[in-house]
């Protein structure tokens, strides 16, 4: 399947980036609720066409960081207001009554780092914001650790994507250089809370 980037990159050009800007926006939210959401690849993209001159990396930024920012508060104040009660009396898929335990535990003692850091586990983004909100952590807090982590992956993104996007001979390569590279830092990511864990 052959993706026509050309294409797409004429596109998003012939609006001014709007449309780019809106997609990144409506990912990096939504990708902050269900966390299968491959948002860093739009961002990618988008930074590569940022190398190229098609669009400009700050309104990039913003998109990215206020979509993921949205989506994550959106999450612990899903958390917050349910409480845990609900979770523990109707055990869910993806949070077991154990787990949830397990996890307030590791709260207490991680919570800040594990807010600081969340932004980098792919997959599970949405979980320590959700655990924040269920465990009553302050919301000043959630702030203060969790909204700079997601807008210093943004920026780590960004910057990989327009790096790579200069010196790629093909946008094809450049994205999956960066996605590579964005991989292993999740997985470290997911190692050191793992290791926080013990």
């Amino acid at each position: 399947m052959n993706l026509d980037l050309e294409g797409i990159t004429k596109s998003f050009a012939a609006q001014g980036g709007l449309w780019a800007y809106l997609t990144v926006f409506a990912t990096t939210f939504v990708e902050g609720i269900f966390p299968i959401i491959p948002s860093d690849v739009v961002v990618l993209f988008c930074a590569l066409l940022v190398a190229q001159g098609s669009l400009h990396w700050f309104p990039l930024f913003v998109s990215a960081f206020v979509g993921g920012a949205l989506g994550a508060l959106l999450v612990y104040w899903v958390g917050y207001t349910k409480g845990r009660e609900f979770f523990l009396a109707k055990p869910r898929f993806f949070l077991s009554p154990k787990r949830l335990l397990e996890m307030e535990g590791h709260f207490k003692k991680y919570g800040n780092i594990i807010l600081a850091l969340n932004r980098a586990v792919i997959g599970g983004r949405s979980f320590g914001f959700l655990i924040a909100g269920l465990t009553d952590y302050k919301f000043r807090k959630v702030l203060i650790y969790g909204t700079p982590g997601i807008a210093l992956w943004y920026v780590l993104v960004i910057a990989l994507g327009i790096y790579f996007g200069e010196r790629a001979k093909q946008m094809v390569n450049g994205i999956i250089l960066v996605v590579m590279i964005i991989m292993v830092l999740s997985v470290l990511s997911l190692l050191i809370t793992k290791k926080l864990f013990k």
